[in-house]
């Protein structure tokens, strides 16, 4: 049973596909959950909450039928559960207003506007997973190889 988790959530089954294709090299230690709208990624969430295992990083779109994302993402801001789960918005033409938003309301700690570049996407996840793993007080050395190593090293020196 997989602890850490990474959910992406997204209306575009073309954009989950990517997301999964682009984040597939932490399927080793992490698994990836793909989630169509905001309802059954909080239903995921519950779970693995019930479980006890870990939501570390959350990459969800903005524009959602039916709860954007900024909306979903607030709501799970105030729950104490996942105050450490890190938060990406994803959003193909974000308003001020959007970023704004997210960044006061939703307390997202990373913004990629569609298309993104998967380097950079992978490379953010990496420092927002390794920050998780921080955060919680979880022991990183058996990680240690999988973290990003500047973001451990920036830890340990306080």
């Amino acid at each position: 049973m997989e602890k850490f988790h990474i959910i992406c959530v997204d209306d575009q089954p073309e954009v989950l596909f990517q997301l999964a294709h682009d984040l597939a090299e932490f399927t080793d230690w992490v698994k990836i959950k793909i989630c169509s709208d905001a309802e059954s990624a909080q239903e995921y969430l519950e779970k693995l909450d019930q479980d006890g295992r870990y939501a570390c990083v959350i990459l969800s779109d903005q524009n959602m039928p039916t709860q954007n994302g900024v909306d979903w993402l607030q709501n799970l801001a105030k729950d104490r559960r996942f105050h450490h789960t890190k938060k990406v918005m994803l959003s193909q033409r974000p308003t001020q207003q959007v970023f704004i938003d997210a960044i006061n309301l939703a307390q997202v700690d990373r913004f990629f506007i569609k298309p993104w570049d998967e380097q950079e996407l992978v490379n953010e996840v990496r420092v927002l997973l390794t920050e998780y793993i921080f955060d919680k007080g979880i022991d990183y050395a058996p990680l240690q190889q999988r973290l990003d190593q500047d973001t451990v090293l920036k830890r340990l020196r306080g």
